[in-house]
């Protein structure tokens, strides 16, 4: 079993490996094109996913024919394709480089506002367009930036995304370990970005999200309460023309004292929950809907007081 899965994971790094080389060689112009068709093929030969990406579309849009979710379900996995070209083409990008790919950003304004408070900012966002290049356009842009996320089950890929994040100028803090390291970067007027859509092995609570209950990460609620750090939505979006946009929405609001901890927590969560749902909706087939988002709701957690 183990040479089994030792097999996999080498045969799943040289598919990156191959996949990473083409798209270098190609122009954008046709790498867009030729990855876009990788992303429908996918779609196509991963059965499961695009069946379980139909039934979450169904969820979130019940009032849509079949019909539209097959092909937003399609969309998707096209989509998928044209961003993952575009992270493979990231590394060692100039700062010109990477905000050159943006042509438009809209709610800067909020972001200005945040910042201008001085407790450092929480960027919440989800799997939305190419995440990457969203850290790395503010990167470029001379913001102190972190993303917050677990190590790669593969050692060598976890290494390879290391290497891209710090090339394009944001490091990496383990969620699991590095607690106190976000605190400090907080306090340090920094900014945290923080993934918070998916279901994941974290401290978290159910809130809902297209109005179903979705198990969603507490820490960033700890952490607001904690440093008083503004919390931003944001996500990017690939546009037609290949270029991309940048979407930021005001600010999630604290609640007062009146709450206990915990129910500040919750509340601010819930809060957060509902901005990402927006951001998706904005253009839905940007998300990545293959996702197990809606799992059966487990025991109640008890909220400790540690951030992660």
């Amino acid at each position: 079993m183990k040479k089994r899965k030792k097999f996999k994971r080498n045969l799943e790094v040289l598919a990156f490996n191959g996949l990473a080389h083409t798209a270098r060689a190609l122009p954008r112009g046709v790498g867009l094109k030729v990855f876009a068709f990788v992303g429908s093929a996918a779609g196509r030969l991963f059965r499961k996913d695009r069946e379980r990406a139909i039934r979450n579309l169904a969820s979130a849009f019940p009032d849509v024919p079949r019909s539209v979710r097959v092909a937003l379900s399609a969309a998707m996995f096209k989509t998928l394709g044209k961003n993952f070209f575009e992270f493979l083409n990231l590394e060692g990008s100039s700062p010109e480089r990477l905000s050159g790919l943006v042509e438009r950003i809209e709610g800067e304004q909020y972001l200005d506002r945040a910042m201008a408070e001085g407790k450092g900012l929480i960027v919440i966002t989800g799997h939305i367009g190419c995440w990457e290049l969203l850290a790395g356009y503010f990167a470029s842009r001379g913001y102190r930036l972190n993303v917050v996320g677990r190590e790669l089950w593969e050692k060598k890929l976890n290494e390879k995304l290391l290497k891209a994040r710090e090339s394009m100028g944001y490091q990496t803090i383990d969620r699991d370990t590095g607690g106190k390291e976000i605190i400090r970067a907080l306090r340090d007027k920094q900014v945290v970005a923080v993934l918070i859509d998916q279901h994941t092995r974290v401290s978290g609570v159910y809130v809902p999200f297209f109005d179903r209950p979705a198990h969603t990460p507490v820490g960033v609620a700890k952490l607001a309460v904690a440093t008083g750090a503004p919390i931003l939505p944001v996500a990017i979006y690939m546009r037609h023309n290949g270029r991309h946009e940048v979407r930021i929405l005001p600010t999630v609001g604290l609640p007062g004292d009146s709450l206990s901890r915990d129910e500040q927590f919750v509340e601010i969560t819930r809060k957060c929950s509902k901005a990402v749902e927006e951001l998706v909706r904005y253009d839905p087939k940007q998300w990545v809907w293959f996702h197990d988002r809606w799992r059966p709701e487990e025991k109640k957690e008890k909220l400790d007081e540690s951030v992660y």
